[in-house]
């Protein structure tokens, strides 16, 4: 399928499917803005994917539909974790931010997870770093880095595998502080 062919089909479904996919991404967002990022980003995708001749729909509609409500639980998992990820370093600074002894300790443990992750290999670090910062499932570093979600799953793996062995001793420094033995 030829570029501008692949284009106005893409123009066509977005004009006839938008405002509808839109005000179905919010009713599972409930974030306006959110929801049309939503829709744009699966128009992205399947224009990618048509223009890379992957791509042959029998029922647009349909696929569209589906593809948001999967883009947006997909978005709604993303916020989970960096909420989850947020209120748990809230909670550590909150904790370790009564004693100046505990903010050494927890800087000094920054550092080394720092450390450690600047020390990964380039592709294993960058599919880390996409996962546990950027919020990506597997699919999307998948998708977004060229390679297959098996490889992605290789990565994490080996980088936590590193991280663990890296970061033993910053543990057991977390714990003489919070056991108050250091």
């Amino acid at each position: 399928m030829s570029s501008d062919q692949s284009l106005q089909d893409i123009q066509h479904l977005f004009m006839a499917h938008y405002t509808a996919l839109c005000h179905r991404a919010f009713q599972l967002v409930n974030d306006e803005d959110a929801a049309k990022d939503v829709v744009q980003e699966v128009f992205i995708r399947l224009w990618k994917q048509m223009e890379n001749g992957f791509m042959a729909l029998e029922n647009p509609e349909a696929y569209l539909h589906r593809a948001v409500r999967n883009q947006a639980l997909n978005y709604l998992d993303r916020e989970k974790r960096q909420l989850s990820f947020a209120t748990e370093l809230q909670a550590t600074s909150a904790i370790s931010s009564n004693d100046t002894e505990d903010n050494l300790g927890l800087e000094e443990l920054q550092q080394k997870v720092q450390t450690a992750i600047e020390s990964l290999p380039l592709g294993c670090r960058k599919v880390f770093l996409l996962s546990r910062y950027g919020g990506l499932s597997h699919k999307e570093i998948a998708e977004q880095l060229q390679i297959s979600p098996n490889t992605v799953d290789n990565h994490i793996k080996k980088a936590l595998s590193i991280l663990r062995k890296y970061l033993v001793s910053g543990l057991l420094i977390i714990f003489k502080i919070f056991l108050g033995e250091a």
